[in-house]
C-alpha cells in the first residue's frame, strides 16, 4: 500500500532574540510549511504515520515539526504545487545514516 502523510512546522520569531518562552510573554509561533512523506513498505495507514512520526517530530524552543494530516494513496495531480518525499520503510530501516539523510533530502515536485 501506499500512504500520503503531511507535516507541519512552526518557527518561534520570539526565540530569535528573546527567550521565546510563554512564560515570558515573548513566544510569537508562526506556521512554516511543511512536507509531504509518500509512505511504502507497510501495510497500515497507521504504520506508515507512527514511523514519519518517529523520524520527524521536532519539539524545541525555536522549532516544531508534527504530522498534521494522512491518508491513503498516491500523489496526484491536486498535489502538484507541493514537494513530496517518497520513503520505503524496510530499505529506510537498512540503510546507514548518510543514505537516509540522502532519502529525507529527495525532494520530488510533480509536473504540471
Amino acid at each position: 500500500m501506499t500512504y500520503k502523510v503531511h507535516t507541519q512546522t512552526l518557527e518561534n520569531y520570539g526565540a530569535h532574540c528573546e527567550s521565546g518562552k510563554f512564560e515570558d510573554g515573548n513566544a510569537y509561533w508562526k506556521f512554516k510549511g511543511g512536507t509531504t512523506y509518500v509512505v511504502t513498505g507497510v501495510d497500515r495507514l497507521q504504520d506508515a504515520v507512527a514511523f514519519i512520526a518517529s523520524i520527524i517530530t521536532t519539539n524545541n524552543i525555536m522549532f516544531k515539526e508534527f504530522v498534521s494530516t494522512y491518508e491513503e494513496g498516491f500523489v496526484t495531480q491536486d498535489d502538484y504545487d507541493y514537494g513530496h518525499v517518497i520513503l520505503d520503510v524496510p530499505s529506510y530501516m537498512k540503510a546507514d545514516k548518510k543514505a537516509r539523510n540522502n532519502m529525507m533530502s529527495n525532494l520530488i515536485y510533480n509536473e504540471r
